[in-house]
């Protein structure tokens, strides 16, 4: 299908779109890629059992990225821990050192309700720490132009920028999640958060308590809405600004790094967050249709599986209407759509990543505002470079040197 333009993009044409094998296998470039190299083009991410064993519509994020960025210079790795797959995260980093992971992740010993999450998050500082570069959730579909953030900001000497990422939140709550992170080797801001995530995982199986780790209680908790049940295997579970905070413990990590001030080591970590840090809003730039529909997975898997109107058609109904202005903003001026999963379910419902998972299929139909989207994925490239949002200045809330608490 003859897809129409979107607004604020351009085209990109198909010699610079990478094809997918005719056999519908996956690209040998994902299944057995090339070593990365130290500050070279690299997308990570992270699936436990292995890439193919992806759900399809994790997967088709996954292929969007190879089809899009492969042609410049882009290598994408999806890693796992499956015993002799060439992406076994343990080749490409130490997983037996004591300052790469902790001893649970060494041991294959972490517990819990997320043992998955916790997992892909113990991976994600050492590898931009060792070879720089891009760290996505496979959950991301990706709008906004990576190559242009890496090569004129993140790289780029004459910008003042080294890190970029999402913001979430206001003062005294502000945060930075860790979903989408690029940064070169060796960044100062990933380094520290790292030491001290290493630190709060020290002899422990689980992030359950974490939050009142001495590195990390000068850190605003979590907010939740309301105290939710989950039900789980063995029971259930209160969701409170607790059990959320040690849920996101990475993200607290960062946040203790960035309100840190450290002078003999020459770290100021508000300036940093301010004067170093490419951050744009993650409600405005991740999360726009849920904003659209009031948080509601159904409504938007309903309005993306309509069926786009035929040339012959006259005119748009008011739900295409909305469909349509949901696609056209979320592409030409986010920078990516995160699909939301788990908890956040028990906050809002069903989300539409969870119906794309129940429904297989339903994220990709030809003809569709769900398949306007995917084309898009690949086939758009945003007229007008981002912005990021400007940082206000706050104080640190922990002034020290960090090497005294490690």
């Amino acid at each position: 299908m003859d897809y129409p333009p979107i607004p604020g993009t351009s085209q990109i044409p198909q010699s610079m779109i990478a094809h997918l094998p005719l056999d519908n296998t996956l690209p040998t470039a994902l299944t057995s890629p090339n070593p990365p190299s130290v500050g070279s083009k690299s997308i990570f991410a992270f699936w436990h059992s292995g890439i193919s064993t992806l759900p399809p519509y994790f997967l088709r994020n996954v292929l969007a990225w190879y089809r899009r960025y492969s042609p410049l210079g882009w290598n994408i790795y999806v890693f796992d821990r499956v015993e002799g797959s060439p992406l076994n995260v343990s080749r490409y980093i130490d997983t037996t050192s004591p300052s790469i992971v902790p001893a649970a992740f060494t041991n294959s010993q972490l517990d819990g309700s997320f043992v998955g999450q916790h997992t892909s998050d113990l991976v994600r500082f050492p590898l931009l720490l060792k070879y720089g570069g891009v760290y996505l959730d496979v959950g991301i579909l990706q709008f906004g132009d990576l190559d242009w953030l890496w090569e004129q900001v993140v790289c780029n000497p004459e910008s003042p920028y080294d890190f970029s990422g999402y913001r979430m939140g206001t003062l005294p709550e502000v945060s930075v999640p860790n979903f989408a992170m690029m940064c070169g080797p060796g960044n100062p801001l990933v380094l520290r958060a790292h030491k001290i995530l290493l630190k709060v995982w020290e002899g422990k199986t689980t992030t359950t308590g974490m939050h009142k780790h001495p590195l990390l209680t000068h850190v605003p908790m979590m907010r939740v809405p309301r105290d939710v049940v989950m039900e789980r295997g063995e029971g259930e579970m209160v969701i409170d600004d607790s059990f959320m905070t040690d849920y996101a413990i990475q993200i607290q990590a960062i946040g203790a790094a960035a309100r840190w001030l450290d002078v003999e080591d020459g770290w100021d970590g508000p300036k940093y967050l301010r004067e170093k840090s490419w951050l744009v809003d993650m409600l405005e730039h991740a999360f726009l249709p849920d904003q659209m529909t009031g948080w509601n997975g159904k409504r938007q898997f309903e309005l993306l599986s309509l069926k786009m109107p035929q040339p012959l058609e006259s005119g748009e109904s008011e739900e295409q209407k909305w469909a349509r202005e949901m696609v056209e903003r979320t592409v030409g001026g986010c920078w990516c759509l995160k699909l939301a999963h788990g908890i956040s379910g028990k906050f809002f419902g069903d989300t539409l990543g969870m119906f794309w998972r129940r429904y297989d299929g339903s994220d990709c139909v030809e003809g569709t505002y769900a398949g306007w989207m995917r084309w898009a994925e690949v086939s758009c490239k945003q007229d007008n470079p981002t912005k990021p949002m400007e940082m206000p200045v706050f104080e640190p809330t922990m002034v020290g040197r960090l090497a005294d608490h490690l």
